[in-house]
């Protein structure tokens, strides 16, 4: 995924270059060149969008079939629509090669196919994610009623960063389906983040996930001294035993060992 939206916004650089550097002057200016869908440049920019978009969604259906222990009936309807998602998203970069020059994203033959991977980028966003979450809320109250202490909402923070990251792409994707169903050329500038927010997105939520062990694994290591390792969810703390002995002779000469013992 870095690979993809780091060479995404190289193109995008490239063509940003040449747009107003050599195509400053000629007919239209760099807003002409720019415009054009059917150069190679702007087909394989978008190739590479959509093969980002692709991924992401990917990734997050194989994250609900790892959470759901390989169950592969909860992910079937997200794989249906993954597989629709892509056929539409590379049927739209197959038709920039044979639109008119002056043809924009707008025009009637690529509207149909850019909404539906629009859309589709939006109801598995929304999918993936209700998933996980309340995969990892049904976790956390079955789990709930065993535990103690801080233990009780280890999952809790999970969740939350789950939905503050996939949240960000969520956004976005919705904000530029809206645009672009608007006929808004604002849309453009949505459209070229989205390639780094799916790499982000999907980075974030395993990094922050990691720093949340890594400060829960300090907070139990804290929280531990003076207690011993627990047993399932219940701490057992130390328990100091005193033993005493007392001898006493007997008439008959022998000793007798009585102990006493106290905690």
């Amino acid at each position: 995924m870095f690979f993809i939206a780091t060479w995404h916004l190289i193109m995008n650089a490239y063509r940003m270059v040449e747009g107003y550097v050599d195509y400053a002057l000629a007919p239209g200016g760099a807003v002409a060149y720019i415009g054009n869908l059917v150069p190679w440049h702007h087909i394989l920019k978008d190739t590479l969008y959509a093969t980002q978009e692709i991924l992401g969604s990917a990734a997050a259906i194989y994250r609900c079939w790892v959470l759901w222990g390989h169950n592969w009936k909860i992910i079937l309807f997200p794989l249906t629509l993954l597989m629709v998602n892509t056929v539409a998203g590379y049927m739209v970069c197959g038709l920039y090669s044979k639109v008119s020059p002056t043809d924009t994203v707008f025009a009637s033959s690529l509207t149909v196919w850019i909404k539906i991977f629009y859309t589709l980028a939006v109801v598995l966003n929304i999918i993936t994610t209700s998933l996980m979450g309340y995969r990892i809320w049904a976790t956390h109250r079955q789990s709930s009623r065993f535990a103690t202490g801080h233990n009780n909402s280890r999952l809790l923070p999970i969740l939350r960063i789950l939905v503050e990251s996939a949240a960000l792409q969520l956004i976005i994707e919705i904000v530029l389906l809206a645009l672009y169903c608007s006929d808004i050329n604002a849309q453009y500038i949505l459209l070229e983040s989205v390639a780094s927010i799916v790499g982000i997105t999907f980075n974030a939520i395993t990094i922050r996930i990691k720093f949340q062990s890594i400060r829960s694994a300090a907070s139990r290591n804290i929280s531990s001294n003076g207690a011993m390792h627990t047993v399932g969810s219940m701490p057992m703390r130390h328990i100091q035993v005193n033993i005493a002995k007392d001898v006493e002779e007997g008439d008959d000469g022998l000793a007798y060992t009585k102990s006493n013992s106290g905690s």
